[in-house]
């Protein structure tokens, strides 16, 4: 299939609109007549993909798709001793306003925002004017508005309520705003989708499919935007906060689902199909993924900063690592039975060599992004840029959206509890359904609360490593409780690794392992990777120096999580969240992000910072 070259479009953007900063100054007329940038279809699309081209900046692409989604009781990032003005400082919710990452996705941000209302602009007063119907220009303005809501929920995620307008800049413009409510502009987010929505084309009738956007991922958009609408938010008096009327926007949440269920209902494909096809750049039609950042190769960091670590050496697949990992909490909440587990958590990576060695509890990556499936190998030398794409939205989403939004409304209905069958379906293997979907959906149907708190978990399993989560949380007001229960997890199972006993005793304390020697990478073959041996097996070189040569080779597991110098938490527990003091997990958590001190100073006095910066 076809890759949109969005290298390319960085070229013909400066060809179609002015440059973000010179619409932000004051002699910035536009420097083309709409009639000609809007004027046909391939001029209008050029315009268009000026908005895509912003995916393709570091802001993006190692950033906010991945780095800014850590830390969540799912992907967490290495951070450091003491705070370092990086981005493991807003790993552990201490950044300051002068971190630059900051102002490397604000000003990205606020570009993509821009450029969308100038297309906006251009395609209903010069396009859709000459042709109302035409099913290329309605698409395109869908595709600028999705882009705009993507970029705007990405930033009031990230800095609450924040300035905002739907016109692009010109000369003579007020260009110091103030903050605008989040419920705000989500409702106008919202509202300005649906009714563009149905005019809309379908991925297959789009010639980029998954690589644009596309009617079913905005219908998709629509609830997860009004999810959040509906959902707590931080107030900058540090309390969590949802509008009173939420529900309206949870019942907006599930007729959108719902819509897409019964207009394009498509099976789920095998869990690890689906990134595989994604690591190949393969991008299937009415399958699970409904839309999917494109990289050209030679763009984007899927597989580099996020996903297997490989290391560098002589051999062909270049170097990448995963600056979020997932915690063994995370590894051990899965059913053992789970097919999403392996896909998902991966305990192995790739020395220089192409050997393989384990990971150990502190890197367990997100196995879903492997630089070494990529078609043509990306090169000795290689490191970012490896043209994988990034999903954005998948089916299972729908499905689980739709189940989470009737149950808010109706409670676990029947309908809520077909949704969620068949994600869990799709997680095991059709014998034992019986048990893992049929008799586990009946379990936690008794209540709207029990269905809720499986839902919850369910997006866990579903979507970790796809940096959804941290959303999910401050949405649901659990963030806190998530931190505090992790850390309560992970010090009970350091303890119990320790003493033996205790609640997580039967989980390795240890794991051991052999190599393949047939295989060329010598192969790790487990021993045990889920529980602890009744009896631990014999291991190489030990007790003494030469012993037990066809033994196991042994690696600390839950153990690690203990401290044996101070008797306390590992250093992992007590540096990952560390700028969240309540191991209660009542006090809200404080993920908004301070601006930069250049966009207050900038700002003229309009804007200041909250939640306590």
């Amino acid at each position: 299939m076809k890759k949109i070259y969005f290298a390319f479009i960085l070229l013909a953007m400066a060809a179609a609109l002015p440059s973000c900063k010179k619409f932000l100054v004051a002699d910035s007329p536009s420097n083309f007549d709409p009639e000609f940038v809007f004027g046909s279809e391939s001029d209008a699309k050029k315009s268009v993909n000026s908005i895509y081209a912003l995916f393709n900046q570091d802001a993006y692409t190692s950033r906010l798709s991945n780095n800014f989604a850590g830390n969540s009781d799912i992907e967490v990032g290495g951070v450091s001793a003491s705070p370092d003005n990086s981005r493991r400082d807003i790993w552990s919710f201490e950044a300051t306003p002068a971190n630059g990452d900051l102002l490397t996705v604000w000003n990205n941000g606020y570009n993509a925002i821009n450029r969308a209302n100038e297309c906006e602009k251009g395609l209903m007063e010069v396009s859709l004017v000459k042709d109302p119907t035409n099913k290329v220009y309605n698409n395109l303005l869908g595709e600028a508005r999705a882009l705009r809501a993507l970029w705007a929920y990405w930033l009031m995620n990230h800095w609450g309520d924040i300035p905002f307008k739907t016109t692009p800049s010109r000369a003579g413009d007020n260009f110091y705003l103030p903050r605008m409510s989040r419920d705000s502009v989500l409702s106008f987010l919202i509202d300005n989708l649906i009714e563009i929505e149905p005019k809309m084309s379908w991925a297959e009738e789009l010639d980029f499919g998954i690589e644009r956007i596309n009617r079913e991922f905005v219908i998709g958009l629509i609830a997860r935007l009004s999810l959040m609408r509906g959902g707590y938010w931080l107030h900058p008096d540090m309390t969590m906060k949802r509008k009173d009327d939420y529900i309206k926007y949870y019942e907006i949440a599930n007729t959108y689902s719902k819509k897409l269920m019964d207009l394009k209902p498509r099976p789920l494909p095998e869990y690890a199909t689906v990134f595989e096809n994604v690591n190949k750049y393969i991008k299937p039609l009415n399958s699970d993924v409904l839309y999917e950042v494109a990289f050209h190769p030679g763009f984007g960091d899927v597989g580099w900063n996020h996903g297997i670590r490989v290391d560098a050496g002589t051999h062909s697949y270049g170097s990448g690592s995963n600056y979020l990992s997932l915690p063994i909490s995370y590894y051990h909440s899965f059913d053992t039975l789970d097919k999403r587990l392996p896909v998902t958590c991966y305990i192995i990576s790739y020395d220089k060599d192409l050997i393989q060695q384990p990971t150990g509890t502190g890197s367990i990556a997100p196995g879903k992004w492997n630089r070494m499936l990529v078609p043509v190998t990306l090169g000795a030398a290689s490191a970012k840029g490896t043209g994988i794409n990034w999903p954005l939205m998948r089916y299972a989403d729908i499905l689980l959206m739709f189940a989470e939004s009737e149950n808010e409304i109706n409670g676990p209905t029947a309908a809520a509890q077909e949704a969620l069958r068949k994600v869990r379906q799709r997680a095991f293997p059709s014998t034992v359904w019986a048990e893992k979907a049929d008799a586990y959906i009946a379990s936690v149907s008794g209540s709207k609360q029990a269905f809720f708190n499986a839902i919850v978990n369910e997006r866990a399993w579903e979507f970790g490593g796809e940096c959804l989560r941290k959303y999910d949380l401050a949405r649901w007001n659990l963030y806190g409780k998530k931190i505090a229960e992790t850390k309560s997890i992970l010090t009970q199972m350091g303890i119990d690794g320790m003493n033996g006993t205790g609640t997580y005793a039967n989980l390795p304390d240890y794991m051991y392992y052999k190599r393949d020697s047939t295989d060329k990478n010598l192969k790790i073959v487990w021993y045990n990777k889920h529980t602890k041996p009744a009896v631990a097996p014999p291991v190489m070189n030990s007790p003494s120096v030469g012993d037990n040569p066809n033994g196991y080779i042994r690696i600390a597991w839950t153990r690690t999580m203990f401290n044996t110098t101070t008797n306390g938490p590992a250093d992992f527990i007590l540096r990952t969240w560390r700028g969240y003091k309540d191991d209660s997990g009542t006090e809200s958590v404080r993920y908004i992000l301070p601006l930069h001190n250049s966009v207050i100073s900038s700002s003229l006095g309009v804007l200041q910072n909250q939640y306590g910066y």
